[in-house]
């Protein structure tokens, strides 16, 4: 238990120390307990009710998956997504949905009042999605990896990234939502002067309402490279850092199942430390459609549901005796 004092701090003095009440962490995601703020990815291809049993049992709170706006036309993938859910309630696991689109936004990246309407029609799946199955969502995530031109496939960031996103978060911020909202997944953590920084600037300082978290992807950064990063983004945009994914291959180059093991026990004991409101693993299985070896391994798992010695370190620490 925190002293007296520590519970009078500021969110942002919790965070410039490197701690966090279990109140601080339940304030931003109501849907999740103050000791159960470490998720794990799952696909929705292959997510099913023994994996969400599982993912119980590990001790984690929650599961990461995404939802393909521009899939959302077909009925076949409007089932996936419904059986996902479906799974994750019957083992009592909130979700955190990460919602972007794997096609162009639009024919025209150039044109501002182009994306503008791309923006608002995002948002209105947004809220769809919402609508459907927000009793059950820790958090929405706005899109993942747009600082990776694979994952922005509209075109140049720097110019079209701003005028869609400020759309979304216009419609989203009129109407506002009982789902807490983060964004945007980047790839890296926004440090001095990058895109992120420079994108995430107008957006805040736009549409303030908008984001309840900056969420980022720390893979390959220590514990002290990720408090750096928490800091930064409190100071600058006055919102919490959050890890919507990192996790680490057990590719016989880093080390093999043991090193992946070993660490993955590492962050989940450097994040719990930093009191990170919300912390996502990639992923619970091995993914066989990854586009290679490193892609394919890093799951907890194998792809066909065989334990790897990193699920028994998750368990250790989010299980402690």
């Amino acid at each position: 238990m925190k002293s007296a004092h520590f519970k009078q701090l500021t969110v942002s003095a919790l965070l410039m120390l490197g701690a966090a009440s279990p109140v601080y962490a339940n304030s931003v995601f109501p849907a999740l307990a103050a000791n159960k703020t470490i998720g794990v990815q799952v696909k929705i291809q292959t997510f099913s009710s023994t994996d969400a049993e599982q993912i119980k049992a590990a001790g984690f709170g929650f599961v990461r998956f995404g939802v393909w706006t521009n899939s959302l036309g077909g009925s076949a993938y409007q089932k996936q997504i419904s059986d996902a859910f479906a799974a994750a309630k019957a083992a009592g696991l909130p979700v955190l949905m990460t919602v972007r689109s794997t096609k162009a936004l639009t024919s025209a990246p150039g044109n501002a009042s182009e994306l503008a309407a791309a923006g608002e029609s995002f948002a209105n799946s947004v809220k769809g999605l919402e609508n459907s199955y927000g009793a059950q969502l820790v958090a929405i995530e706005i899109w993942n990896e747009p600082d990776l031109e694979k994952y922005w496939p509209t075109g140049n960031f720097d110019t079209t990234f701003v005028p869609f996103m400020s759309a979304v978060c216009k419609s989203l911020q009129d109407k506002p939502q009982s789902t807490p909202l983060i964004g945007f997944g980047f790839a890296r953590p926004p440090s001095a002067g990058s895109g992120s920084t420079v994108a995430l600037n107008k957006i805040v300082s736009l549409y303030p309402q908008c984001l309840s978290a900056i969420s980022y992807h720390p893979y390959g950064m220590s514990g002290a490279q990720i408090s750096n990063a928490q800091a930064f983004i409190q100071q600058n945009f006055h919102l919490p850092g959050v890890i919507s994914e990192w996790g680490v291959p057990s590719l016989g180059s880093n080390g093999g199942i043991a090193a992946q093991a070993g660490k993955i026990g590492t962050f989940i004991a450097d994040v719990k430390k930093l009191g990170i409101a919300l912390t996502s693993i990639y992923e619970w299985k091995n993914s066989e459609t990854g586009s290679n070896d490193r892609e394919r391994n890093f799951g907890l798992l194998t792809s066909d549901g065989q334990a790897k010695p990193a699920k028994m370190a998750v368990s250790t620490q989010l299980n402690p005796q």
